[in-house]
């Protein structure tokens, strides 16, 4: 409380400077509490309510998270989410997945035209309960793996030459420089890129909706596609909020183990 009292209430240049940049962070920090924050407590209270189509509310306790955390349905979405390999940003993820809807065609599409050439027959990639999940993953990697190129070389480029002279010197060979030089001096970086694949993984709505929608027979629906559907097709707003909560809690907790484990600050 004395912090925030002497940022609005300022005694010097140092207090003031502190004010000055509250108030350059505050618009941001208003836009999120309204739009991630605000939605974030709604679905929390919303999960331990029955919520009728028009609005009426009938509190539930907790069988709004039994009925969810039992439904065979939930940790079939689930499982689709974690096992769809990610990586995609550099360009809007459905025109990305109606590009690759075009290459993925049974009929007309350029993945089996190519593949035709060395034998291997037609594939219906997004058709097919065992092939619509990598295939779903290989249009993920090519939409993000631009956004995680650009921050490590960034960060590679961010890395003094020093290092890599006085390695040399010492006879070190690529394979040690990799070791003990970048990927050390990379660790801040690999852990925010698996965060944020971590985040978009359980994310993944765009590519699944524009393509396949779920399909065929649920094999490639995710946990945001089954909560869609359970809030906006279904009118289930309870059901959708513990599946909302699960994601948050999931996200949190695994963000935070991965930052437990991984992080290891290194100095030379």
């Amino acid at each position: 409380m004395r912090q925030w009292f002497r940022i609005a209430f300022p005694k010097n240049y140092l207090d003031r400077r502190k004010r000055a940049g509250f108030l350059f962070v505050l618009p941001a920090l208003l836009f999120f509490g309204s739009v991630f924050i605000l939605p974030l407590a709604q679905s929390i209270m919303y999960s331990f309510y029955r919520i009728a189509p028009g609005g009426a509310k009938e509190f539930a306790g907790l069988s709004r998270y039994e009925k969810v955390l039992t439904d065979p349905s939930f940790w079939t979405a689930v499982g689709n989410t974690v096992q769809l390999l990610l990586l995609p940003f550099a360009t809007s993820l459905v025109a990305a997945a109606l590009i690759w809807q075009w290459i993925y065609d049974p009929v007309y599409g350029f993945l089996n035209y190519a593949l035709s050439f060395v034998g291997i027959p037609p594939q219906r990639w997004l058709q097919s309960l065992l092939e619509v999940r990598p295939a779903i993953a290989a249009v993920s990697v090519w939409v993000r793996i631009g956004f995680d190129t650009m921050i490590f070389l960034a960060a590679l480029q961010s890395i003094p030459e020093e290092y890599y002279e006085a390695a040399d010197i010492d006879g070190a060979s690529a394979a040690q420089r990799l070791r003990y030089i970048t990927l050390p001096l990379l660790n801040p970086q690999i852990i925010m890129v698996c965060i944020l694949e971590l985040i978009f993984n359980f994310k993944i709505f765009d590519q699944v909706y524009a393509t396949t929608q779920g399909g065929p027979a649920g094999a490639s629906q995710t946990i945001i596609m089954l909560l869609y559907d359970t809030a906006f097709k279904y009118f289930r707003f309870g059901e959708a909020s513990v599946m909302a909560v699960f994601v948050f809690v999931t996200l949190m907790l695994v963000t935070l183990l991965q930052w437990r484990l991984f992080r290891k600050p290194v100095e030379y």
